[in-house]
């Protein structure tokens, strides 16, 4: 199991609004399921906070 670091998960995200890339492309490069980028895209997107 992989734990994602703040800045990990901003840049992530912003991967995903920002640039358009695919969740399965930003969790392939993290070792994270692509689910868990959708839950934090989504938690962003709701709060505007990175979590």
């Amino acid at each position: 199991m992989v734990k994602l670091t703040d800045k990990k998960i901003e840049w992530a995200v912003k991967q995903v609004i920002n640039k358009g890339e695919s969740t399965g492309m930003v969790a392939a490069i993290y070792g994270v399921s692509r689910r868990r980028i959708q839950q934090l895209v989504k938690y962003y997107r709701e709060t505007g906070a990175y979590a």
